[in-house]
């Protein structure tokens, strides 16, 4: 158990140099994508599946679409060729290979623990719990958020 979490961390930190090093912006997209699905595994592992769950819907999906229509809108990108043999293009490829073949090893090796959710942890409880005594804030981040997406449209749109 100890060895997956130390190599999804690890990926986790490939993933957040690479958002900090890497001068091409999709690339800084798919690192965070990276960082966001290796803790969302390391939740799974730690018997969170709630929170595993939600950090791939929530941030993994929402967050790094977003990222990415952000960067397509503004056209940051360069031209893209067809492909790349360098040895960047190569050692990208294998670098790719072997993560997968790592995450897939390694989720074999280990098993996983049966475990039993408490009350608390149940998402029917988690559930009432935000639509009972945290309607208001619940309500008043939807409304946020909703105004956030009206304000980057009035941004993002020519001036005629």
């Amino acid at each position: 158990m100890l060895l997956a979490l130390s190599i999804f961390a690890l990926i986790g930190l490939f993933g957040a140099f690479l958002v900090l090093f890497h001068r091409k912006p999709i690339y800084n997209a798919l690192g965070l994508l990276l960082n966001f699905l290796s803790l969302a595994i390391i939740y799974f592992l730690l018997n969170a599946p709630f929170l595993g769950v939600i950090q791939i819907i929530v941030y993994s999906g929402a967050i790094v679409v977003f990222f990415l229509f952000v960067i397509m809108l503004l056209n940051l990108r360069e031209p893209l060729m067809d492909f790349d043999f360098s040895f960047k293009g190569l050692l990208s490829i294998i670098t790719i290979i072997a993560l997968f073949i790592l995450v897939s090893v390694t989720l074999y090796i280990v098993k996983l623990p049966k475990f039993e959710l408490g009350e608390e942890g149940k998402v029917s409880k988690i559930g009432e719990l935000l639509l009972t005594n945290y309607l208001v804030p619940f309500e008043l981040a939807s409304i946020l958020l909703l105004l956030a997406i009206v304000i980057a449209i009035i941004i993002g749109r020519k001036q005629e």
